[in-house]
């Protein structure tokens, strides 16, 4: 059994061996020369997609260790071309030395299929892995490249640095420890004193209540069609007039959609524990005994629970899409993965309803998928279900069953924004499930072939949504980006590292990705605080910026999950771009050697300051979300760890000092800011916590324990 210190013990005393290169003993799977592994279940084995560069070439998996979890390498046996096309010996992958925690178990029971754990040699360096990550374990989940988490690799020195800290364990961790403890505390005065059973009674004043109502229907509502309006409406005035005649369960549905709207209330999320509360109370409803049946209002509101899980609550990804794997399995079983139209008859009102929903929880189970980087669990042979008509909620009669006349499709509708959506639904689930597959390798040829499908499916939307009339808000058009945008992340954002190598062969997907997360961080950055600084000034002057919806801005700052790892992932990527900048201009000026990047005349110097102003406001965003209720100092202070050892690369500074410097100053704010939402006050302790009974006191355990990749985004409600 793996020990919290990466030791492992097993039956009885068998002497270990000595340390071992990695690509001798901590092999996991050999693959021939086709492509498979001679582990596979039997009647399971699928070859690999292999790219002609990888055809005929011994392929092994190897686990090492980091700050991130555990992390897979794909690499070829010794004397093979490696992954990139280039001649390597298996020495490049990071070999066990003074840096690596690797006691190993015996030669016998470190062979293929034998009984029994093994620890894994740590990484060293993540700048010296030269091979694609295709897989991580942390606190014992595992998640593909789709995950997030994968995007911190793009950024190795930082990475290097973290390792750093948490194998000294000095001043800034402590202070990370403290911070995590200060979350600790106001997570716990976020709860609010509720009886069981009795729904309704945090409700907001009818005022505040209008706003948040109104704020749902004008966002999420606009884009996943799951309540009919009129009827809500109708359930809503009839409560206030009279609370006590109304049904719980219509309660409960109205404080969630309230829950949702909460999250546009304000930039500070005030009514954040308000909105905890309703989820709570959902939560418990849902769950409660004494229900005869399913029903498709039940599956309204497990949806719009999803919702309000994502934009309110601090949810681990894999608890989102189990979730999820839950509403899909719930709303089968009432029927709604099939058309009404192979039904028995039903209203007209139903049958659009029906179809509606339908077609939203596809679109949370891929999220969903996406953002734990899990395969979807479902296919296109698993439903046969239609979009919906493009008609308005108004057209539908709740009591009579007359027949209605779409619109035609440039004609806005309630359900327009659905549809534009639902027409990708094919590709987006195809390349769901073939980055998150872990049967076939992906290939660089079938990635670009998935990307070109993906892009006709991008501009046949934005296409479509310029056509509509009356055009849509802002917030749903930068919506559907955002979308769409995830998609070419996972493509393309795991061959990054491979394109600053080899710019001839995988540059396109570095362009497409900069682009998109340049795109993306345009629709709420910069801040509108920083506009009259002098360099975001003399930008907007030469190029305007586009002014920001207030709602997405909103969402993104107040919002969880995918709301904060998408962007997290263009800011990461930008942050590359930036690295890469400097280092090019490095290998193509000559005066690099003698004039430091900042003080060059040359267009690397306009670009990358440029980006360095993006990256910059990148983690003004990231404090933002802190003073909204995240709580999240690991966010806070990466960022600025990552923004220091870039502005030293750019002026020839010594870049540990920097990170050093500005992990000490940022996490000094961060537990100001802390201290301050706690209602302590101060930061300080009047018995230090004991980090050994926390779990936090294991170098190697830093994101798998107390702060695992899973948690990063704040300690869990």
């Amino acid at each position: 059994m793996r020990s919290r210190s990466k030791a492992c013990s097993y039956p009885g005393n068998k002497e270990l061996s000595a340390p071992t290169p990695v690509h001798q003993e901590f092999v996991q799977h050999e693959f021939g020369d086709d492509g498979t592994s001679p582990n596979a279940l039997a009647g399971g084995e699928v070859k690999g997609q292999n790219s002609p560069a990888r055809e005929g070439v011994p392929r092994r998996e190897v686990w090492l260790l980091s700050a991130l979890g555990d992390v897979s390498l794909t690499i070829p046996s010794e004397g093979h071309p490696d992954l990139d096309g280039e001649t390597r010996t298996a020495s490049a992958v990071p070999t066990p030395g003074t840096a690596y925690i690797n006691r190993v178990e015996s030669a016998k029971e470190n062979q293929p299929g034998a009984c029994g754990r093994r620890t894994n040699p740590q990484v060293s360096s993540f700048t010296d892995v030269t091979h694609p990550i295709n897989g991580m374990i942390v606190k014992k989940r595992y998640f593909s490249p789709t995950h997030w988490m994968f995007s911190m690799t793009l950024t190795p020195h930082a990475l290097d640095w973290l390792d750093e800290q948490v194998r000294i364990q000095g001043r800034i961790w402590q202070d990370l420890m403290t911070c995590k403890l200060l979350a600790r505390s106001i997570k716990a005065g976020r709860v609010l004193r509720w009886t069981p059973g009795q729904y309704g009674t945090h409700l907001p004043t009818r005022r505040v209540a209008d706003d948040l109502l109104n704020a749902y229907l004008r966002t999420f509502e606009t884009i996943y069609r799951i309540i009919h309006i009129p009827t809500s409406r109708r359930a809503y005035d009839a409560f206030w007039e009279n609370p006590g005649l109304v049904n719980p369960a219509h309660v409960v549905q109205l404080q969630l959609c309230l829950a949702i709207g909460a999250c546009f209330y304000d930039e500070m999320f005030s009514l954040r524990p308000q909105a905890l509360q309703w989820i709570r109370e959902a939560d418990h409803w849902l769950e409660s005994t004494g229900k005869l049946r399913l029903t498709v209002f039940d599956i309204q509101t497990m949806c719009l629970l999803h919702l309000a899980r994502q934009t309110s609550q601090f949810l681990r990804e894999y608890h989102v899409w189990a979730s999820s794997g839950a509403l899909v399995r719930a709303a089968m079983s009432v029927g709604l993965h099939r058309d009404p139209a192979r039904l028995p008859a039903m209203p007209t009102l139903e049958i659009e309803m029906r179809r509606r929903l339908w077609a939203t929880i596809i679109e949370l189970v891929l999220d969903s998928s996406m953002d734990a980087g899990g395969p979807p669990m479902f296919s296109l042979d698993d439903f046969d279900c239609s979009l919906p008509l493009n008609i308005n909620d108004a057209e539908l009669d709740v009591d009579g069953d007359s027949k209605v006349t779409p619109h035609d499709l440039t004609e806005y509708t309630d359900t327009s924004i659905q549809i534009a959506l639902g027409k990708t639904f094919a590709v987006r689930l195809s390349i769901a499930k073939y980055a998150n597959s872990i049967k076939a390798e992906t290939s660089y040829p079938e990635t670009l072939k998935f990307g070109s499908e993906l892009m006709t499916g991008y501009r046949s939307l934005v296409k479509y949504l310029h056509s509509l009339n009356p055009p849509p808000t802002k917030f749903q058009r930068q919506y559907c980006e955002f979308v769409l945008s995830r998609y070419i992340f996972s493509l393309y954002l795991p061959y990054i590292p491979r394109a600053m190598r080899d710019p001839s062969q995988f540059y396109f997907s570095r362009v497409l990705c900069v682009d998109t997360a340049i795109r993306l961080t345009s629709f709420f950055l910069p801040l509108s605080s920083s506009r009259q600084e002098p360099l975001i000034s003399a930008m907007h002057n030469i190029l305007p910026f586009e002014s920001h919806c207030s709602d997405y801005v909103r969402l993104v700052t107040c919002g969880s999950c995918a709301f904060r790892s998408i962007n997290w992932q263009a800011v990461m990527a930008i942050a590359a771009e930036l690295e890469a900048t400097i280092r090019q201009a490095h290998d193509t000026s000559p005066w690099m050697s003698v004039v430091p990047f900042d003080r060059t005349k040359n267009a690397s110097r306009m670009r990358g300051i440029e980006l360095l102003a993006v990256l910059q406001e990148g983690a003004k965003w990231t404090k933002q979300r802190v003073q909204a209720g995240h709580h999240n100092a690991k966010d806070l202070v990466y960022i600025n760890v990552v923004v220091a050892s870039i502005e030293a690369a750019m002026s020839n500074a010594p870049s540990e000092q920097a990170m050093d410097a500005k992990g000490r100053e940022t996490l000094a704010e961060a537990k100001k800011i802390l201290a301050e939402m706690s209602g302590t006050g101060t930061d300080a302790w009047d018995i230090s916590p004991n980090l050994a009974q926390e779990g936090l006191g294991v170098s190697g355990e830093f994101w798998s324990i107390g702060f695992s990749g899973m948690e990063w985004d704040t300690s869990f409600i």
